[in-house]
């Protein structure tokens, strides 16, 4: 099983896995990278005008509108942070393009069980060491590999990680950056591949649903917490981003979100996962 010789980060800040029962979804596009694999069979998915069946998995840019359809089983899928260092990977990997199957990038048979059969059954902290040595297949690289965003841009996405129940005002990315506003955007752009209020949107989002799934509390409370103007305005940002509403992924979906600290404690002492 792949181990980590230092795990720094750890998977909820550099990405958002869960697994899905639906049997279809809307149109949509995320505010990040997605990589998609089904557990035991063959999914297809439509991208813009082109549909790509029987595959094992794929990898699709945050700006691609596509629809996922994988009626006969459960689908694993990771939304990738894209400031890092497998968000960088995944961006090189995509180069120009919006999707691209698993069947181009690995050698699928290779991959074996992507989960135990008996997932449904298992702790998130069982399934967090299978997640990264997916993503290690994908991309080549552990979670604690080194970041080569500009530093500036590193100090916003720090301070926004901060202040997502807060304002966060023009002049205090400003302030951060050193930079005008407009500049500061361009920047983050280039180095993030999302514009900055994209970003800040999709981490309240997150943020929303990590909460609510942790807590017990009403979505209604925590959206307003995470400055979404109400409900209906949490409804239509998340419908555009997952393809369903909330209510229905909360219910069909598993988020896997525990923390991952018992992987550190066997990381430190060398054990294996």
């Amino acid at each position: 099983m792949y181990t980590t010789d230092d795990l720094s980060e750890r998977l909820w800040k550099v990405c958002l896995p869960y697994i899905s029962s639906t049997k279809s979804v809307i149109v949509h596009k995320h505010y990040c990278y997605k990589v998609a694999v089904s557990l035991d069979h063959q999914i297809e998915c439509s991208v813009e005008d082109s549909t790509y069946t029987a595959m094992k998995g794929f990898v699709v840019n945050g700006r691609a509108m596509h629809r996922c359809i994988s009626p006969d089983g459960p689908v694993l899928s990771i939304l990738i942070e894209p400031q890092s260092p497998w968000g960088n990977k995944i961006r090189e990997i995509l180069g120009d393009k919006d999707f691209v199957r698993f069947e181009e990038i690995l050698d699928v048979d290779s991959l074996g069980p992507i989960l135990p059969m008996n997932h449904a059954l298992l702790k998130d902290t069982d399934l967090i060491p299978h997640i990264f040595e997916l993503m290690f297949a994908v991309t080549g690289l552990k979670i604690h590999d080194s970041n080569l965003i500009d530093p500036r841009v590193m100090r916003i996405i720090d301070y926004v990680s901060g202040h997502l129940t807060s304002d966060i005002t023009n002049r205090e990315i400003v302030d951060i950056s050193n930079l005008s506003f407009h500049r500061t955007r361009h920047l983050f752009a280039a180095e993030v591949g999302i514009p900055l209020s994209r970003y800040i949107l999709w981490q309240r989002l997150r943020r929303t649903l990590k909460t609510v799934i942790e807590s017990g509390e009403s979505l209604s409370k925590v959206c307003r917490d995470y400055h979404f103007t109400d409900l209906s305005h949490f409804h239509k940002t998340f419908k555009n981003i997952f393809g369903l509403n909330p209510s229905n992924f909360l219910v069909e979906c598993r988020v896997i979100v525990q923390d991952d600290a018992h992987v550190e404690e066997v990381v430190a002492s060398g054990e294996d996962l």
